[in-house]
This record gives structure tokens, C-alpha cells and sequence, in this order.
């Protein structure tokens, strides 16, 4: 484990812990970013004092924890000044800032794997998108028992992702640790969606919630209506109606505000060339983007920003696009 969290008590023997952190360097082509690892996954070995992590702390608020926990093992969580028990075999998922301490008693044998919420996604394909949105998005602690047999394929793939990140110099390393990183997240989802009945999509708050999320992190890629429909796993006509219905515009507006806002920042910022922005927004075509952001914010891209020089040259407040891109 890295430093996100607090050890109170001895672990146990060298070979009983097997332990690594994702370092977001080793890995270019899956994850580019800096700072605190986003992944670090252990493999807890039985011993014979209890151990406890502190996920309250500065440093664990940011991370969601998914535990196995093997068949007679026992551990607690302590959540707004409750203690709930957990009994194995299950899996355990527990979402950024849920928690205070996680509390592994003795003689248990577990895995945990911990994610950086809103960058662990980075590791995972494309495939994966449903799982993510809906897992990331959670707001309570999911405890679900299962068979014996999932709890141990689960914890050899947490183990098979602690030692690809000690090693991330061995060939193929980062993509061992993407897939076993999916395999672990598939499983849970799967059950996750299994446990919330195959009727049930969400409130519309949940749902306007996970379509934000997507949006942030594809606007750049020229994606339609139907593509975030797929990823959310639902209908067009279903994601229209219901923007129509709680943000009075349709999804198709909400995508292109979104993109109109980020050339607008990107355009006062001054740090690259309208061709630039226009390719870094996804647009092949500089003319096109022209065009889509005179409709947007009636004028071309060229004279907004030297209007916008002008006006902080004068003192002015700089002028406002007609729309906000969620209420």
C-alpha cells in the first residue's frame, strides 16, 4: 500500500502482505497522469492480530476500496458512527469518503484493491464504460456475499495486479494489470446490476449524473447522442426525454454547449491557434469549427478572442455566452 492510508497494527510476515501501487508513469499508453498512484492492490494474508486502515484520512478520502473477503474471514467498517459487519465469502465495495477505518480481523484472509475515483477509468477499455460510470457513481456501501470460488478468482486477480505494478519494467506489465484491473470490475458490476433488478435504471438524478461524467470526459470526441446512450445502456429516446423533461434542453444541445464552453476557455486562454483548439476539440476540419462556434457564440472564433483582448485591455467584463451547460 502507499502512504493513503494508516497501518495500526503489524501486518505480519513479509510473504503474508504482497503489495504495489500503480505508477502512472510506467504505464504511458494507459495512464499519463501525475501525482498520488491511482491503483494500489494487496493481497492480505491471515494472521494473528486484526489490522485497520484509515480511509478517513486526507490522503484515502479520494479512493473507492473493493475487498474480498475469503469464506469464515470477519471484517467492519466504520461509517458515520456505525459499525457494520462484514462475514466472508463476499465482496465489498466501498465508495470515496464512505468510510472512516476498514478493520480486518485476525485469522481473516482478504484482497483490496483501491482506486483513485474519477481517474481509475483510465486503466480500464472502452468496453468497460457501463461498469465504471455505475460503480464510480455509487453513493452507499455495497456488501454482497457470493460463492467461495468468485471470492478467490477475484483476490488472485488483486494479487496478479499488486505484482505487475512492483514490476512494471516486465513486458506487457501494463496491459496484464488493465485486464485483471477489468476482470475485477466486470465481476462486481455484474453482480451489482444483478442486485439492483433488471428493471431498475436509476433515478433520473442518477442517471443526469453518470451522462455529466461521461460528457466531461468524452466531449473532445465528436461522440453522438446514441454513442453516450450506449455507454449509459439505455435509449436515445430515453436520454432525450429525460434531459428534455429535467434540464429543458436535449442531449444534442448539452454535448455542443459543452464543447462551445471549452473552445470559449481554451479561446481567452490564448495558448494555441484556433487550428489547434479546433483538433484538440475533435474537429478535423478548422472551417467547420468556425462555423460551429459562430452559430454557438455568434461570431468566429478569431474575433471572439480579439474582442475579448479589447475588452481587458478597456477594463470591461468579458462578454457571456447565452447558456450555461447544466443548471
Amino acid at each position: 500500500m502507499d502512504k493513503s492510508g494508516e497501518r495500526l497494527h503489524v501486518s505480519g510476515r513479509p510473504h503474508d502482505l504482497r503489495r504495489g501501487v500503480a505508477d502512472p508513469a510506467a504505464a504511458p499508453a494507459i495512464m499519463a497522469a501525475a501525482g498520488t498512484a491511482t491503483i494500489s492492490a494487496e493481497l492480505i494474508g491471515s494472521h494473528y492480530v486484526a489490522r485497520r486502515w484509515m480511509l478517513g484520512s486526507m490522503a484515502a478520502r479520494p479512493f473507492i476500496h473493493l475487498l474480498s473477503l475469503q469464506g469464515g474471514g470477519r471484517a467492519a467498517v466504520l461509517s458515520e458512527g456505525e459499525t457494520l459487519e462484514l462475514h466472508g465469502p463476499g465482496l465489498i465495495w466501498l465508495p470515496a469518503g464512505c468510510a472512516e477505518h476498514l478493520e480486518i480481523s485476525a485469522g481473516t484472509a482478504a484482497g483490496l484493491l483501491r482506486l483513485r475515483s474519477g481517474m481509475w477509468h483510465r486503466y480500464l477499455p472502452p468496453s468497460a464504460e457501463a461498469a465504471y460510470l455505475a460503480l464510480d457513481g455509487a453513493g452507499g456501501i455495497m456488501a454482497l456475499p457470493v460463492e467461495p470460488g468468485l471470492v478467490t478468482t477475484v483476490s488472485r486477480s488483486i494479487e496478479a495486479i499488486a505484482a505487475e505494478i512492483a514490476a512494471p519494467a516486465r513486458s506487457g506489465a501494463a496491459s496484464i494489470m488493465s485486464a485483471e484491473l477489468t476482470l475485477c470490475v466486470l465481476r462486481f458490476w455484474r453482480l451489482f446490476a444483478a442486485d439492483r433488478g433488471p428493471d431498475e435504471e436509476g433515478s433520473s438524478a442518477d442517471i443526469l449524473g453518470r451522462f455529466r461524467r461521461l460528457l466531461e470526459e468524452r466531449y473532445h470526441q465528436q461522440l453522438r447522442v446514441a454513442d453516450y446512450a450506449k455507454l449509459l445502456g439505455m435509449t436515445p429516446d430515453r436520454l432525450h426525454a429525460l434531459c428534455s423533461r429535467e434540464l429543458q434542453r436535449s442531449p444534442s444541445a448539452l454535448i455542443q454547449q459543452r464543447v462551445v464552453r471549452e473552445a470559449a476557455t481554451r479561446l481567452e486562454a490564448g495558448t494555441g491557434t484556433v487550428k489547434q483548439i479546433a483538433f484538440a476539440l475533435g474537429f478535423k476540419d478548422t472551417a467547420y469549427f468556425s462555423r460551429f462556434f459562430r452559430k454557438h457564440a455568434g461570431e468566429a472564433p478569431g474575433a471572439w478572442r480579439r474582442r475579448l483582448a479589447a475588452r481587458a485591455r478597456s477594463g470591461r467584463a468579458r462578454p457571456a455566452l447565452n447558456f450555461a451547460d447544466w443548471p
